[in-house]
Formats: C-alpha cells, sequence, structure tokens
C-alpha cells in the first residue's frame, strides 16, 4: 500500500492474504495500514517534506514517533503518531477535545503536575498520550476560562416561574490534602416551560453569606422574579429565597424529606412509614394532605414520636407544590432534575476522583451545563398550554412520583 499526491494505492497480493486468514483481524490490519499512512501524509504536509526528501519548503524536521492505540468498531489500531523537531504536530484523526474532553486533560495534567496524581491518573495519562507540561494546563485552561467567564455571566430572564437549587460535593485539593467542597448549582425554568442550568458556583461554607451572595449573583445578572424555590431543607437556603426574591414561595424536596425520615424512623416501620407519606403526597387537595397528616400524627404520637415531630414542623413545606398546577406537580415537587445532572457530574470526574483545584471544578462544571442546556432545547421541561390534566397525566405523576 503507498500514498502517492492524495491517494492511497493497494496491492492486493500484499491485503488478499489478510482477508482470506482472518477476515476480523485482515480488516483490522487494513485500517490500521490506511491510518497510518494517512498521519505520515499529515505529517509530510506539516513539515513541509517527504521522508528522506530536501526541498527548500522544509518548515521542520523529524523527530521520531510514538505508539499509540485508537480503538475503533475495527478493533484497537496501532498507530505511529510523528513528532517534529520544533512545532507540535496536531492530526485530525485524534478529533480535538470537546470542551469537556479538554476540561478532563487539564485536570488531569494539573493533578500530576502538583504531585497529588494517583496510580488511576498516571494510568490515564499514558493511555492517552497526553502531554505533561505546563503550557498543556495554560493552553487548554484560557479556553474554558473564558467559556466559565460567559457563563457566569450572561443575562437572565427577568421570571422564572420554577428556580432549584442544590449542591453537589466533590473532593478538591487544598493545597495539602483534600477536601470536600460543595458546589451550589441552580435551574431555572422560563415562562416558555424551557429549564437552564443558570449558575454553579463553589460554597466557601454554608453560611447564610454563601447564599445570600449567590442569590444576589442571579439577580445581578437580570432575575427579579421567582414563583417556587426548590431545593433540600437546608435552613440557609429557606431562609435566604424568601428575602432575595420577596413573594416566592419555598417547596421541601420530597426526596430529602424521605431520605431524613431513617434518622426518626426504626429500619423495621420505615416501609409502613413511607407508604403513609406517600398517601399524603399524592392528596387531590392540600387540604386533604393536612387531614390525612394530622390523622397520621395522631396514630403515631405515643410510638414514633419523633417522626410525628419531624412530620409536622416540615408539612406545609413539603406540601407547597400543591398550590401550582397539577400539571406540573411531578416536575416541582423534588430537585430530581439536579439529581440527573449531579450523576453526569460524578460519572464525568470518575476518571480522576478528584479535583485539583477550585477552578478545575468549574472548567468541568461549566462545559457540561452548557452541552447539557443545549440539549434540553428539544423539549419543554413544563407546560402552561393546558393546564387541564388528564387521567393520562394524572397516571403517569402517580407511576413516577
Amino acid at each position: 500500500m503507498e500514498v502517492k499526491e492524495n491517494k492511497i494505492e493497494f496491492d492486493l497480493q500484499e491485503l488478499a492474504p489478510l482477508l482470506i486468514a482472518n477476515k476480523t483481524e485482515g480488516f483490522r490490519q487494513i485500517g490500521e495500514k490506511i491510518l497510518n499512512a494517512i498521519l505520515e501524509k499529515e505529517f509530510e504536509t506539516f513539515i513541509g517534506a517527504g521522508r528522506h526528501e530536501r526541498n527548500e519548503d522544509r518548515k521542520d524536521y523529524r523527530n521520531g514517533h510514538k505508539e499509540r492505540q485508537l480503538k475503533t468498531t475495527l478493533g484497537e489500531l496501532n498507530l505511529l503518531r510523528p513528532y517534529a523537531r520544533h512545532g507540535h504536530f496536531e492530526t485530525k484523526l485524534f478529533e480535538n477535545y470537546s470542551r469537556i474532553d479538554k476540561a478532563l486533560v487539564s485536570m488531569i495534567v494539573e493533578s500530576y503536575l502538583k504531585g497529588v496524581s494517583t496510580r488511576k491518573v498516571e494510568s490515564v495519562v499514558s493511555a492517552l498520550d497526553i502531554e505533561l507540561s505546563h503550557s498543556t494546563v495554560s493552553n487548554l485552561s484560557h479556553e474554558l476560562d473564558e467559556l466559565v467567564t460567559e457563563f457566569k455571566t450572561s443575562p437572565l430572564k427577568a421570571y422564572y416561574p420554577y428556580l432549584y437549587v442544590d449542591a453537589t460535593y466533590l473532593k478538591v485539593f487544598n493545597g495539602s490534602r483534600f477536601v470536600s467542597k460543595a458546589m451550589i448549582i441552580a435551574i431555572g425554568v422560563n415562562e416558555e416551560g424551557y429549564r437552564k442550568i443558570l449558575d454553579i458556583a463553589p460554597m466557601e461554607s454554608e453560611a447564610i453569606s454563601t447564599y445570600e451572595d449567590f442569590f444576589d449573583g442571579l439577580k445581578e445578572r437580570g432575575m427579579k422574579k421567582v414563583d417556587l424555590i426548590i431545593s433540600d431543607g437546608h435552613k440557609g437556603i429557606k431562609k435566604t429565597a424568601s428575602e432575595s426574591f420577596v413573594g416566592s414561595s419555598w417547596q421541601l424536596c420530597t426526596v430529602h424529606l424521605k431520605r431524613n425520615l431513617l434518622k426518626v424512623v426504626p429500619q423495621k416501620d420505615i416501609k409502613t412509614i413511607l407508604e403513609e407519606i406517600n398517601v399524603i403526597l399524592h392528596s387531590k387537595t392540600m387540604q386533604d394532605a393536612i387531614d390525612y397528616a394530622n390523622g397520621i400524627a395522631a396514630a403515631y404520637e405515643i410510638s414514633h414520636p419523633k417522626f410525628v415531630k419531624y412530620l409536622t414542623d416540615n408539612l406545609m413545606d413539603v406540601l407547597t407544590f400543591l398550590a401550582f398546577p397539577k400539571s406540573h406537580h411531578r416536575k416541582i415537587h423534588s430537585t430530581n432534575v439536579l439529581e440527573r445532572f449531579n450523576k453526569e457530574v460524578k460519572r464525568r470526574t470518575k476518571v480522576v476522583g478528584a479535583f485539583p483545584s477550585d477552578n478545575s471544578v468549574l472548567r468541568l462544571l461549566v462545559p457540561l451545563a452548557v452541552d447539557t442546556n443545549a440539549k434540553w432545547l428539544d423539549r419543554k421541561y413544563v407546560s402552561w398550554d393546558n393546564l387541564v390534566q388528564s387521567e393520562e397525566a394524572e397516571e403517569e405523576f402517580t407511576e413516577n412520583f
């Protein structure tokens, strides 16, 4: 097989025996030969000269090659990636990293250079053929930092009927050790019914001032009105939300309520108690829910006093969603929309397990948020077009709640 100008010529006497002996292996080797030929042609164009060629247009010189494995549908191909003596050769075969890939590579290299890498990081570095240099981090980070700035300063709509707020916890290196760091995330649903990740910010502490700064940031970007804020039961969020967006209501996430029952209900009784809670949450009206909850409180007051206190303390906050359109209930009773995004964050970060710095966290989460927002534009999250709930919608709500 030879490459002449822009054409690849095949030698059937060379290829036929490969396919006859083992079709799968034969196609793998053919693919390997073709891609190596393309690599060589790309490199010749880059340095301005072919192998052993002397000409005045030469821009650089060969400096050896490094074997790299590329996984394809044909199998794992062994490619010989050439290197130039002075310039940095980039091949189109190894497509430019996506923004998320760039964030991961930047994070991996930064971890390695700071001496906080693990065996997992070292294996990833070896497998991906990543250049371990400060310039790698700098070059990748520059583009990502511009994206982070644009994301965190872009104007917001004045009115978001629904605002979800939650935190995800990640391991971050603080200069001497790994610590658990909270990243607060906000998702808004606009008047058209589309959801969007609005902001992501590191939390230096869980003080009320931290939440005040976060909500102030949203207001500075144009947000003025919110009808319902959905979050976990952190007192800082509840207090700050009501003060930051006067006239808004607060919904305690039903999933968090159920999780916290484990702290006040014996394991042997948890199944029965959860069934009672589900009856409350599936009530058709607010009054029906309150009446049933009062009956439960009376029944368990003596045997489970901690549970009764927990229920009565949080009842009105967990039922707020019932005051909103029924067709929206299964979307606004919890922070599940945030939980799914958080799971995607954890899936991406398990490659290395921890972040080398706060900035590296934003460099990964923001590109992921931007990509997620683009996908969410394809479909409305809620609709105000027809607020009369059909029987089919009510059945779906019952199944998914």
